[in-house]
């Protein structure tokens, strides 16, 4: 078994919106963020009630992972062969005769096969969950090298993934690992392309409706503008993480995966080190 890592990077996607233009947006929609249902029918704030309590900007995470598996293998079976009618009591077929049993002969071949497959997937780097973000990773985006420095960076958040590659990687190959049935395997060989960590900015903006004082949150895609409604403020605390922490890929994770591919990893790696020194 041969297994191929891709390069590890972490990207930041561009904003496309501006912090004014998040701002205008929220405030233009700020009657709009309290409750939902008939009771917000029959009580919905004038504009003059809700007052703009804080905001905030965060980056928050993404995984996107494609992955490819190809095997080459020979395997061996009988096919079941009609004849033209019930006289017919043998077959000669390259020089070998076959008795007709039912009006059929069976011939023992072998099947020459290749399987190749591709799994690509995008999931929330808080919930793990499946999310289609193909559209996004296109854009403007700019590699992060140092984790520390961009935690720093315009006073943003940087929201730390709670799922790690780890992780990631097993949600690809699962769909693709299939018991092989082979009489001879000429490459079987595991490729993960891609396995970056990406992280989008978001805009939220904390409302106060004083009448009622209830407050409410606002929150701006920076990549597609879309609103969506929260509970309240992401506590600004930054967490530090490593990078080894968020790529935590080794040998026992995809031996976990693909049965005794382990020891071929441990191999890669070492050579790898090897070339390094």
């Amino acid at each position: 078994m041969e297994i191929q890592l891709a390069e590890q990077r972490i990207y930041a996607l561009t904003e496309k919106l501006s912090a004014e233009q998040a701002r205008a947006r929220a405030m233009d929609r700020r009657t709009n963020v309290f409750g939902g249902g008939l009771g917000s029918l029959l009580q919905r704030p004038r504009s003059e009630e809700v007052e703009l309590l804080a905001t905030q900007k965060r980056f928050e995470p993404f995984w996107h992972a494609a992955c490819s598996l190809r095997q080459v293998y020979d395997r061996t079976r009988k096919f079941s062969v009609p004849v033209t009618g019930a006289e017919v009591q043998s077959i000669t077929l390259h020089d070998t005769d076959y008795p007709v049993d039912g009006r059929a002969f069976t011939v023992t071949a072998v099947e020459h096969c290749r399987d190749e497959e591709r799994q690509q997937i995008f999931l929330d780097g808080l919930s793990g969950e499946k999310i289609d973000l193909a559209a996004l990773i296109g854009g403007p985006k700019f590699e992060v090298t140092d984790l520390m420095s961009f935690t720093g960076r315009e006073s943003a958040i940087v929201v730390p993934p709670e799922i790690r590659a780890s992780y990631v990687v097993r949600q690809a190959l699962q769909p693709m690992m299939k018991p092989l049935q082979a009489d001879i395997v000429f490459e079987e060989g595991v490729t993960v392309e891609t396995i970056d960590l990406y992280y989008r900015p978001i805009y939220a903006f904390e409302f106060h409706w004083k009448p009622k004082d209830k407050t409410a949150v606002a929150e701006f895609d920076g990549i597609t503008g879309e609103m969506r409604n929260a509970k309240a403020l992401r506590p600004s605390l930054n967490i530090n993480i490593s990078r080894d922490a968020l790529f935590d890929i080794g040998a026992d994770t995809i031996g976990m995966i693909v049965p005794g591919a382990n020891i071929a990893v441990k191999l890669a790696r070492v050579a790898l080190d090897q070339k390094k020194k």
